[in-house]
């Protein structure tokens, strides 16, 4: 089978949030058995430098160029440059429209930049002849719309990795739509007198998946639906929700070339205490006590994630013993106030603003615990990748999180800490719990019950692989 992703993440070369990994893990995966291709940008700042093979393809159909709009113009110029990761090939889309930018997104004019490569991402898929053309969230949905208006269109897999972005835009901003090469009917993606193009990918897909059963769950209603619960209703036999998997190359403590020692379930403790040791000597506070809980944060600092109620939580408890590590960035007010109680209570609580990929495998084996206190999440992968790591993960009851961590009564099944989310009360207890963990014998059973869980694609592939079905059954 030939399947094509089209995406604006991938890592290592365009990350931003969960999507580039999950991305990278899943095709890796695939590949085993599956001639697999990734339609991306090209962008100016990218994590490696691709190995480009030296083959070039052309991201407009020859059918669709019928008036030289500006849209077509671009696509004339532009091309697809194939680079092989492993056996996999990718297509970077090379464009004045992204050439130039640091940041894949937030730029004024992304509904116009995403609609142009979401084109050439439909056409590579003819000019490749793929068997199945998967799409992910927003950025690429408007290339679905493609397909399913195409007399020749391809199977197509639509997944949403995150329903808040929407990619809504007024409609006066996308009457190019309606113009070479799209040629689109925008009326039925109308969400609030705007052109949503999460809504064309809902619409147009053949088969849509999330990247969890639990968000799938939530997103059929409001508020989690974010407007669209009801377009997903009308879906729901075509909608799946797929657990993300984790590369066990990448986030391996047994192997992990970034860590300060590695380590495995049978001599978790000493490894885990050596990194701890380390990471206190690296950021600077070498006389921190390795005897009381480490807690490690990793994320965007957004609504999402649950900050403002971590914030309070830990006000509230700062008589407990836990030390802090945070890594992450966004939220001015938010970074503002991580970076107040770094000042001030510099033996407690470590603020990183930023990404650090090398750091981030750093805090997740010297941690303890894992504390992910977001309001609501897809899949989320760190709670997985604490669990490889032996870390406990403390997390919120929502989406991907309630499928992957349970706090069991009967030891020999706890795989973590759960507390109600947007509840800083809750949260607090959750913490006073981790306490008494980490003091208790139970701890040694839990980190045995975690390091042996398997959040390997193997399983997830296969599901995958019967989505794909599902979808070509339907153009057969």
């Amino acid at each position: 089978m030939k399947i094509l992703h089209a995406s604006a993440e991938y890592f290592p070369y365009i990350k931003m949030g969960g999507l580039a990994d999950m991305l990278a893990s899943l095709t890796k995966e695939q590949a085993k058995t599956e001639k697999v291709y990734v339609a991306l940008p090209l962008i100016g700042s990218m994590g490696k430098e691709p190995n480009w093979t030296g083959k070039e393809y052309k991201s407009i159909l020859a059918e669709d160029a019928y008036e030289e709009t500006v849209a077509v113009s671009l696509l004339r110029k532009a091309r697809f440059r194939e680079a092989d990761e492993s056996g996999i090939k990718l297509y970077f889309f090379d464009s004045e429209l992204f050439r130039s930018l640091d940041s894949i997104y937030g730029t004024s004019d992304e509904h116009y930049r995403f609609a142009i490569f979401s084109y050439a991402c439909y056409a590579l898929s003819q000019i490749l002849q793929v068997d199945v053309f998967h799409a992910h969230d927003w950025h690429t949905a408007m290339s679905l719309a493609l397909q399913k208006n195409s007399s020749h269109s391809v199977p197509s897999v639509f997944t949403i990795h995150n329903l808040a972005y929407q990619g809504d835009h007024p409609f006066w901003m996308t009457g190019f739509l309606k113009e070479d090469p799209f040629r689109l009917v925008t009326s039925p993606f109308d969400h609030n007198d705007k052109c949503n193009y999460m809504k064309a990918g809902i619409l147009s897909a053949g088969q849509i998946t999330t990247v969890s059963p639990g968000y799938k769950e939530e997103t059929l209603r409001e508020p989690n639906g974010f407007g669209l619960s009801y377009a997903l209703q009308k879906r729901g036999f075509d909608y799946t929700g797929i657990l993300n998997g984790i590369d066990d190359d990448e986030w391996n403590p047994k192997s992990d070339k970034r860590i300060f020692q590695t380590y495995s379930v049978t001599n978790w403790k000493e490894g885990k205490e050596k990194n701890k040791k380390e990471l206190y000597r690296e950021i600077g506070r070498p006389h921190l006590p390795l005897e009381v809980p480490l807690i490690g944060l990793i994320g965007r600092l957004t609504y999402q994630k649950g900050f403002p109620t971590f914030l309070q939580a830990f006000l509230e408890r700062r008589h407990l013993p836990h030390r802090y590590v945070v890594l992450g960035s966004g939220d001015a007010e938010t970074e503002k106030a991580f970076f107040h109680i770094s000042d001030v209570m510099p033996d407690v609580f470590y603020f990183y603003r930023g990404y650090n990929e090398s750091l981030a495998h750093k805090i997740e084996a010297a941690s303890d615990f894992f504390l992910m206190p977001s309001l609501f999440e897809p899949c989320g992968l760190n709670q997985m990748y604490s669990h490889a790591y032996g870390t406990i993960p403390i997390v919120s009851r929502v989406g991907g999180l309630r499928d992957t961590v349970e706090e069991s009564n009967d030891i020999k099944f706890k795989t973590g800490i759960v507390f109600e989310p947007n509840d800083a009360g809750s949260l607090g207890y959750a913490l006073e719990r981790a306490k008494d963990l980490f003091q208790s014998e139970e701890k040694r059973q839990v980190v045995q019950n975690i390091m042996q869980l398997d959040w390997t694609w193997t399983k997830r592939k296969k599901e995958y692989d019967s989505i794909y079905q599902k979808a070509i059954s339907l153009l057969v």
